[in-house]
């Protein structure tokens, strides 16, 4: 996946279509690769669960995993599910028929994403899904109680095909504007890590289905105007908002979320400590730079934007670790940096003379 031209959209200089199709295409290409290699880290039960979450948002149906009743909210925007998909889910219903609706209401499912190290060098067999379910605003308290309901059940059904999954609601609009009750992953400790939070999110989500991170299509110089360039996207019809989420961006991140972090992380380290440790460097790096921060997800932007595609090179715990490795060796901290090397290493937790389940 490498070789790609440079693509550097000017929005006064007016914006090709094609080029946002471009752009989307090659996000979509490294996140198929990425899924790829999480499926090859899990085993057949827990593959099952992984490829059938679209499907299971999509329709309510009685013999499927997650049923609560038919008025639950259902309906992934602008899924399809292929033959192969439907067999699978046959497979667990016989009577399971999908019946697709030519006038199809508003879907309330707005996209689906896994966070976390699935696809990446740190994924192993006991990597936990992280799910948010994106949902439409405009759910009320009863919606959103039955769809609650459902992740509940899912993620029973998850537990007992040996698969560690959490489902996370997510209010786009409130999200963007930094509003948000619950925690959404499970290193999260609340909106005191909101931008953090998100660096995280667009550098290691997987995409499942839905609508695709508006983010993915501002280019890393104008984040610094993310608001009036999509604005200006949606304005001039360069793209849809229906095909779109947006979830905000990393123009800036607040200082005061580097000293909430690291108490978080401190706390995180009676139950993980390589990888509490390993984020807390990662923090370090980001605090040090302020108040120009260069997130690692703006980076992986950039990458793309540039035709840089290589798998292993974007993987954000290679990222993560090569400015953590970057900067203790500009301050010689050697002994520091041996201590990072060895965090990342326990925290893949991959012995090199036994290769893992079902990977070459």
């Amino acid at each position: 996946m490498t070789g790609c031209p440079k693509i550097q959209p000017i929005l006064e200089e007016g914006i090709d279509r094609k080029v946002l199709a471009t752009l989307r295409a090659r996000f979509l290409q490294i996140n198929a690769a990425r899924i790829e290699r999480a499926l090859l880290g899990l085993s057949s039960r827990q593959q099952q669960v992984f490829r059938l979450l679209p499907l299971l948002f999509h329709v309510n149906h009685p013999l499927l995993p997650g049923y609560v009743s038919a008025a639950t909210p259902a309906g992934l925007s602008g899924f399809e599910p292929d033959g192969e998909l439907l067999g699978e889910a046959q497979r667990l219903a016989r009577s399971f028929a999908y019946k697709p609706l030519r006038h199809r209401p508003p879907q309330p499912i707005l996209a689906l994403f896994a966070m976390g190290s699935l696809g990446t060098v740190a994924q192993d067999e006991s990597s936990d899904l992280d799910v948010w379910v994106c949902h439409e605003p405009t759910l009320d308290a009863s919606q959103l109680a039955e769809l609650r309901r459902k992740c509940d059940l899912l993620q029973g059904w998850a537990a007992s095909q040996g698969c560690e999954a959490h489902f996370f609601l997510v209010d786009p609009v409130r999200f963007a504007s930094g509003e948000r009750q619950a925690q959404l992953s499970s290193d999260d400790c609340g909106s005191t890590q909101h931008y953090l939070l998100l660096d995280e999110f667009y550098r290691t989500a997987l995409w499942l289905g839905g609508r695709v991170p508006l983010w993915w299509l501002v280019p890393a110089y104008e984040e610094h105007r993310y608001p009036d360039y999509v604005a200006a996207l949606l304005e001039r019809r360069f793209i849809r908002a229906e095909e779109v989420l947006d979830l905000g961006h990393l123009a800036q991140i607040p200082a005061g979320e580097f000293a909430g972090a690291a108490l978080w992380q401190l706390y995180k380290a009676l139950e993980s400590p390589y990888k509490s440790l390993f984020k807390l460097l990662l923090v370090e790096v980001y605090a040090s730079q302020h108040p120009q921060v260069q997130p690692l997800a703006v980076a992986y932007k950039q990458a793309v934007y540039d035709g840089r595609l290589d798998l292993d090179e974007l993987d954000p715990y290679i990222a993560a670790y090569r400015a953590i490795e970057g900067y203790l060796a500009e301050h010689a901290d050697r002994e520091r940096l041996q201590l990072a090397r060895r965090a990342l290493y326990l925290k893949i937790n991959r012995a090199l003379s036994r290769p893992p389940r079902n990977r070459t």
